[in-house]
């Protein structure tokens, strides 16, 4: 399983925390409710904890978790899931009878709760706003995860501060928390951006797509596949990163097709130009074609065609490869005559082009999947959604890769 060592390392966080906060002996006598309440918000804290790490994106972690894209699912569940847990742990604090009078305490976690809720609404459900605005939003996390430590630290009938075990594993915790969302914050932007290069060439494939070459200052090491973060320095163009896979290129150049479907790729279509200065962070990814078996099943829904290109564009095939490419109308289509040639070219390739506009949706209803196929697939979401979804179903032990740049 690609993703078991992420797995463990969010299972066994909670399964310590758990352990340790029902074992710790509290300071003074409680209500068994009480307990309970206070092992809930625990629990809630260390999730938050591991959010604020997954967001480093560090490189060991995302192997962990079988790729980026993989790993910010788990991010995006812990997300949910502690701020359940903090809404079980009001709940709880509701039951219990104390006193009337408002406190520190209470403001402290009716604040923490609050500012939590909404930063949550606005970037799990608000779609509309831009990626830059969600990317500032969503880093303000760190407010309430702060004050409701402090919140923790100032109402637990635990000793919290004694180096005791759970105090120790608390604080340790608290750090890795606090630390992941300063490095975020404040200096993910400044120190992963290690590559820099210059916009060499801008070709506009069609009305909608755009590709563009970069050469580099020092050369990048990346698998045909892979995918980068890129900050691009152009007057007009938002200069926040932004996630793209790699269409081509040798290392000292690469090259990204882009479709115009959003605020950000629409700046890069109307107004990118040769000697745009850019940063680049990755690569990422673990869409790697020559890991899979002898036979294979490619399938690329409109832009996400950009991995398979990346690959072809070098590679002269060694495996056999059945390649379905769809698209909605001929206009958005892009690389068909290469893929044509292409096939002509090589033996093992055969490709099938699905224009949506004038043809049923793609589907594999009845299609003979031979055993040992290994299956790529890239593109829209809904399209990743439905195929993962029908092969897992169809076929025991299925060889599945997927890339996905669902980071909201």
């Amino acid at each position: 399983m690609k993703n078991l060592k992420g797995i463990l390392l969010i299972s066994f966080t909670m399964i310590i925390t758990l352990v340790l906060w029902i074992t710790a002996i509290p300071a003074q006598e409680i209500i068994p409710l009480d307990r309970v309440r206070q092992i809930v918000a625990g629990v809630a804290l260390s999730g938050f904890c591991l959010n604020f790490l997954l967001s480093t994106r560090n490189r060991t972690i995302e192997k962990w978790f079988g790729g980026l894209d993989k790993m910010y699912i788990y991010h995006r569940y812990l997300a949910i899931a502690s701020l359940v847990l903090l809404f079980v742990h009001i709940a709880i604090s509701d039951q219990i009878k104390t006193s009337d009078q408002v406190n520190l305490r209470i403001i402290l976690g009716g604040l923490s709760l609050f500012i939590f809720v909404v930063i949550a609404a606005i970037t799990l459900f608000d779609k509309k706003i831009n990626y830059g605005k969600w990317k500032k939003i969503h880093a303000l996390m760190l407010i309430p995860y702060i004050i409701g430590l402090i919140h923790v630290l100032i109402s637990a009938t635990y000793a919290l501060l004694d180096f005791s075990p759970p105090s120790i594993w608390f604080l340790l915790t608290s750090v890795i928390g606090i630390a992941s969302a300063i490095y975020t914050l404040f200096f993910y932007e400044r120190i992963q951006f290690k590559h820099k290069g210059t916009v060499t060439k801008v070709t506009h494939l069609n009305p909608s797509v755009l590709e563009w070459e970069i050469a580099l200052d020092k050369p990048v090491s990346y698998k045909k596949g892979q995918f980068i973060f890129i900050k691009v320095f152009q007057e007009g163009i938002d200069v926040e990163s932004h996630p793209f896979s790699i269409s081509g290129g040798d290392g000292s150049r690469i090259i990204l097709t882009t479709k115009n479907s959003g605020d950000f790729t629409k700046q890069l279509y109307d107004s990118l130009k040769a000697d745009a200065k850019v940063e680049i962070d990755g690569p990422y990814g673990f869409f790697d074609f020559d890991q899979g078996n002898q036979n294979q099943l490619w399938i690329a829904g409109g832009i996400g065609i950009t991995p398979f290109m990346s690959y072809l564009r070098e590679n002269q095939l060694s495996h056999t490869v059945d390649f379905y490419y769809s698209y909605q109308g001929e206009a958005v289509s892009v690389y068909i005559p290469f893929l044509d040639e292409y096939q002509r070219q090589n033996k093992n390739f055969k490709a099938h082009f699905i224009d949506t506009s004038t043809m049923k949706m793609l589907d594999f209803e009845g299609y003979s999947l031979q055993e040992n196929t290994s299956i790529y697939l890239c593109g829209p979401q809904k399209m990743m959604d439905h195929f993962i979804k029908f092969f897992k179903k169809n076929y025991k032990n299925v060889d599945l890769h997927y890339e996905a740049f669902k980071f909201r």
